[in-house]
């Protein structure tokens, strides 16, 4: 008897530690349930490799495309999860979140359809919309020269998108820092980790839409004089040279070196270079400043963190085994 009562609690313990190991595995785990960095080895195993090529056919061409796959991720991921909803094209009926104001000038996208359609040469049906995206972005701003992250994949793509949901969502770039703030909590992001993604502004370029309430209308005067105040002087008026009042649609390079990723933008910040309200807000606040200055000094925690970031946000709302569809086409639903 007491020997097998020494088995039994043997047993017990042996089981306990087995089930105590799964659950650490999973609390450690980086992916969402049902991604996996060899998803696609047998039903696409060249599908990384087909991503990574038109990328860097679409870079070598124009560098601030960079920027552009970086900004798909983000404004798909933060509305209703990375689902490829920021990809539809609108119907008779709907208005898709490609039509939000916050989405003006978003660019990327056909060449989005470019790789879909390579990827349906090589597999049929296999290959989501969603993980294109994902693989696009951290392809781009490693040849940017920033720094990589392991992709998990498995994404299914969504049937619906709506404008009003973006809008809803994403933040605006007047944004002040405590709204900043709210808006990453609402997706259990910190504001460090807000201020580390707002470092992808590194790279590629924007329309002047973004920029004029920083220019023309930062306390509601709606005229030239009215300019935000932290604004360097000099870029101050550098910046209305490239935006005029009234004009939405120019383009401008986001930071000093925009076809390079690094932590120029930081530094940009702290000078009183911020493109964008979000960005010269980050200062304004004692934490922000705090967390600004010390990515300014130290690109390899910025590139270390940005890396967990991107990833962290590869996992927001994902749609995996039987929802969600792969889309053959990425406009349009199937």
């Amino acid at each position: 008897m007491a020997s097998a009562r020494t088995s039994s609690t043997g047993w017990v313990l042996f089981t306990s530690s087995i089930v105590l190991f799964a659950t650490l595995c999973a609390a450690i785990s980086e992916y969402a349930p049902g991604l996996s960095e060899s998803y696609y080895e047998k039903t696409c195993p060249q599908a990384v490799a087909i991503v990574e090529k038109y990328v860097t056919k679409y870079l070598k061409k124009d560098s601030s495309f960079a920027g552009a796959f970086n900004r798909l991720q983000f404004h798909d991921c933060w509305v209703g999860g990375c689902d490829g909803s920021v990809l539809l094209n609108s119907t008779a009926t709907n208005s898709a979140e490609r039509e939000a104001h916050v989405n003006f000038g978003l660019r990327g996208i056909n060449e989005v359809d470019e790789i879909k359609a390579a990827l349906e040469y090589a597999c049929p049906g296999v290959v989501s919309c969603a993980d294109i995206l994902i693989i696009a972005a951290r392809d781009a701003t490693v040849k940017a020269g920033g720094p990589w992250w392991p992709v998990a994949l498995g994404r299914k793509d969504a049937n619906e998108s709506v404008d009003l949901l973006a809008d809803g969502n994403l933040p605006f770039p007047v944004f002040d820092f405590s709204l900043l703030v709210d808006n990453f909590a609402r997706k259990n992001f910190s504001a460090r980790e807000m201020v580390v993604l707002s470092g992808a502004h590194t790279i590629g370029n924007t329309h002047c839409n973004g920029i004029l309430p920083h220019l023309y209308n930062f306390t509601g005067g709606n005229n030239a004089t009215d300019i935000d105040p932290a604004l360097n002087k000099g870029f101050a008026a550098f910046l209305k040279k490239q935006c005029p009042q009234g004009n939405r649609t120019n383009t401008i390079f986001l930071d000093s070196t925009a076809g390079k990723f690094d932590n120029a933008y930081y530094k940009n910040v702290l000078a009183g270079k911020g493109i964008f309200i979000t960005d010269a807000t980050l200062i304004r606040d004692s934490l922000g400043k705090k967390i600004v200055k010390s990515f300014a000094q130290a690109k390899s925690t910025f590139f270390n963190e940005f890396a967990d970031g991107m990833v962290k946000m590869g996992n927001l709302g994902v749609l995996t085994g039987p929802k969600g569809e792969v889309r053959k086409k990425c406009q349009f639903v199937n």
